[in-house]
């Protein structure tokens, strides 16, 4: 099998992913945005197929303007995922690909400036994705669930690959027709694996990522802006920050699942800035990392008081969604895990039951 004709399986491979995932996807409404995505790459690998068979290339070479392309699709998916808006000004995004249609004859100057271009959205999208982060940490309890930081990381990733490859296209002149070849099977195949990961972690985590869309806020709604940071200290707030706190423990709205700081807020009546800063400026915590720390404080008392409860179970009462986040807040938290933990719980329990033994019959 010579490598044009691999290439061409990996373009086809391509097709089919996107195809499938569009087709899982488009029923959600957060992943609309991806939907879009994952069309881009479909028209693309059939572009490239027919090329490469010299079927459509005789006529008029494409391929080179889904350079353009590839970095504002990624970064509307991803400002969709997060629950934000496109609109129809998202269209001007794509505009650039458009309109090099005509000159794709230039392909190495469309290449070059593509290059630019999808490393600049690429940057634009990791941006969106460490804001969206940082406002998760403030406003949600299951933060470390429905983060995107997988996403930061395959994205960065996959950009360092396609700057290489880019890199390829600009020089492929120089590199030869060989060279050429091997360079373009090898980030075919790499793009295929890139695409076929994002599918299988999205559908994986759909339901998670459902529930972030309206959740969180930004800071111009007034939540830990610096100009307020600079006028207010923790005495402010202090009062405040006890009965809330008072409240939180009494009626054990840390316990509910996926607890967010809008859901306090109507639980508790307090507006959401006024929690939001109470639990900044008074604790010193985010807002994720105080619902978790009296989550945890439930989890050691129990343990202390019966050693033989499951952790999971025990976890899930807590108000923990999931296994692994408990875990890892857990040992953050405590510097052990929750079974090494429990383990030294009882050798205490059993080493204070050995000396009160001892004390009685002295």
């Amino acid at each position: 099998m010579d490598l044009v004709t691999l290439v061409s399986l990996f373009n086809a491979g391509m097709l089919s992913i996107a195809v499938l995932g569009f087709l899982m996807f488009i029923t959600t409404p957060a992943y609309r945005g991806v939907c879009v995505l994952l069309a881009l790459i479909g028209i693309a690998a059939i572009t490239n197929v027919l090329e490469d068979l010299r079927i459509s290339g005789e006529l008029h070479l494409i391929s080179p303007i889904f350079v353009l392309g590839y970095g504002p699709a990624l970064y509307f998916a991803v400002r969709r995922l997060i629950g934000g808006t496109a609109g129809y000004q998202a269209v001007w995004h794509f505009l650039p690909m458009l309109l090099v249609i005509p000159f794709t004859a230039h392909t190495q100057l469309i290449i070059a400036v593509g290059t630019v271009w999808r490393i600049a959205y690429a940057l634009l999208t990791l941006k969106l994705i460490i804001d969206f982060n940082q406002q998760l940490t403030k406003q949600r309890s299951d933060a470390a669930e429905v983060s995107l930081a997988w996403l930061a990381w395959l994205i960065g990733v996959s950009t360092l690959f396609s700057a290489l490859d880019l890199l390829r296209l600009n020089f492929q002149i120089e590199l030869g027709a060989q060279l050429n070849t091997i360079g373009y099977a090898a980030s075919s195949f790499i793009f295929l694996i890139v695409c076929l990961l994002l599918i299988l972690i999205l559908n994986n985590r759909r339901a998670s990522l459902e529930t972030v869309t309206g959740t969180t806020t930004t800071e111009s709604s007034g939540i830990n802006t610096e100009a307020k940071k600079g006028e207010e200290s923790a005495a402010d707030y202090q009062s405040l920050f006890a009965i809330l706190d008072k409240e939180i423990l009494a009626q054990q709205w840390y316990c509910q699942q996926r607890l967010t700081l809008n859901q306090l807020s109507d639980l508790s009546g307090m507006a959401t800035r006024d929690i939001s800063r109470s639990i900044n400026l008074v604790a010193g915590m985010s807002f994720n990392d105080y619902i978790n720390q009296h989550r945890i404080e439930k989890v050691k008392n129990a343990l202390s008081a019966h050693n033989n409860i499951n952790l999971t179970d025990l976890a899930f009462a807590a108000g923990f969604s999931s296994k692994a986040t408990f875990n890892q807040s857990f040992k953050k938290a405590t510097g052990m895990t929750p079974s090494e933990f429990r383990d030294t719980t009882l050798a205490q329990n059993v080493q204070k039951q050995d000396s009160s033994r001892l004390v009685s019959r002295d």
